[in-house]
């Protein structure tokens, strides 16, 4: 179809699909005249899954695309995945990492439970975080007394975890420039997005 029609269709369909339903785009930058597009015809809000502009074992720890792409990829594992996925040819024939290598990156922290910080923050550091006097960016984590600050490559803003000895009390996510609180979590997933991941894996083993 050609031009917004693309995006009318889209709309049409995805009020019958019973999964993610995942739009490839020619070229990368048709993505965002497609999201645009998708305004006009539906109150979903889609999710871009962009290309990698570098080779994995180039990338840094704060690459912005790498973090998009983790991030689209644990939702598409979580319980309520993105009706409306947006992407590229480009980015579809870019491996991702195995499902079973993204879990085993993944540390979750919840409330109530009890997190051993010396060990968590030799973990993140070990694989490539920065540990700050404060955070500022993807990549960083700062530890002050009873307070853990972390910002994940796949966040769009850090998170900070309130400990009361070794209990985590709260999850909060703040804004950086104002440390002002945006959102209570019960549980949160720390991803490292670094080269211990096997990139062997198709973005159609998470759908």
């Amino acid at each position: 179809v050609w031009g917004s029609a693309c995006a009318l269709a889209v709309a049409a369909l995805a009020r019958h699909a019973p999964g993610p339903l995942v739009v490839v785009c020619p070229r990368a930058e048709d993505v965002d005249d497609l999201v645009d597009d998708l305004g006009l015809f539906a109150r979903l809000t889609p999710e871009r899954f962009p290309a990698w502009e570098t080779l994995p074992d180039d990338r840094v720890i704060h690459d912005d695309v790498a973090g998009d792409r983790t991030r689209v990829l644990k939702l598409l594992l979580g319980s309520q995945p993105p009706p409306i996925l947006a992407t590229s040819i480009q980015a579809l024939l870019q491996p991702v990492p195995e499902r079973e290598s993204l879990r085993q990156q993944t540390r979750t922290l919840q409330v109530g439970d009890e997190l051993d910080v010396h060990e968590f923050m030799q973990w993140l550091t070990q694989n490539g975080f920065h540990s700050t006097s404060a955070v500022e960016l993807p990549g960083e984590v700062s530890l002050r007394g009873g307070i853990l600050d972390i910002f994940a490559s796949d966040w769009y803003d850090p998170v900070r975890v309130e400990l009361f000895g070794d209990q985590i009390e709260s999850i909060r996510r703040f804004e950086v420039s104002s440390q002002r609180s945006l959102m209570r979590l019960d549980a949160v997933g720390v991803t490292l997005a670094n080269r211990k991941l096997a990139y062997g894996g198709h973005l159609a083993d998470y759908l």
